[in-house]
């Protein structure tokens, strides 16, 4: 079977850059990242608050690969952007790309059906742009066909992809950068940084989907 296993990475928009519209949603995000950490602080909360939600913030790189699951697997690919002006033509790129695919590839994420999916989607129809295939933004949450979100294999069990990745005995994804390094990472046009950490994610998804597949 072969499946094509996808991540992506988000950075906030300046928040005295956020309209009045959404500024009471910013607030709300806000209050819930406190709640959820109440030890991090209010900026690094704000940064996190942006980058979760599509309103408020922007999709800086896009990575996908593809392989024989439980096989061999190929190299990974990258799409990115090094600015909220460059994001529409990276996804119009992506979504061209990605219409070429031949065949009907299982594609893999962790949490893409609560987080990547909604994000894709929604950053899309902010430019304008359609989506060329349905199979890749499937989020029906009780199927793991054609899109197999790894987060719900097992519903009641909460975990993130470094912690199965330990449980399955999987290369962890976190060597080195983080989620909240990407952010600075793009500011200081270390974009070479941001494809690798994404396509190490997309990566390690990948072997956790082969070593799950019979569950799946």
């Amino acid at each position: 079977m072969i499946a094509i296993a996808w991540d992506v990475e988000t950075c906030p928009f300046p928040e005295e850059s956020i309209s009045d519209l959404h500024q009471e949603r910013f607030e709300k995000e806000l209050a819930k990242q406190q709640d959820r950490n109440p030890d991090m602080g209010r900026e690094e909360a704000s940064k996190r608050a942006r980058s979760f939600h599509p309103y408020l913030g922007w999709i800086t790189c896009i990575s996908v690969v593809r392989g024989e699951v439980g096989g061999e697997m190929g190299s990974p690919y990258s799409w990115s952007a090094s600015s909220p002006d460059e994001e529409e033509s990276m996804l119009q790129e992506f979504w061209s790309d990605i219409e070429g695919v031949q065949g009907s590839p299982r594609w893999a994420t962790y949490n893409g059906k609560d987080f990547d999916v909604p994000f894709l989607t929604a950053r899309s129809s902010y430019h304008g742009v359609t989506p060329t295939r349905s199979d890749i933004i499937d989020t029906y949450p009780y199927k793991h066909r054609p899109h197999a979100d790894l987060s719900k294999v097992w519903l009641s069990v909460s975990s993130s992809l470094e912690e199965m990745c330990v449980h399955l005995g999987v290369p962890s994804p976190k060597d080195g950068m983080d989620g909240s390094g990407v952010a600075a990472a793009v500011s200081e046009g270390r974009m070479g940084e941001v494809e690798a950490y994404c396509e190490q994610d997309a990566v390690a998804t990948f072997r956790c989907l082969s070593a799950l597949q019979w569950a799946l």
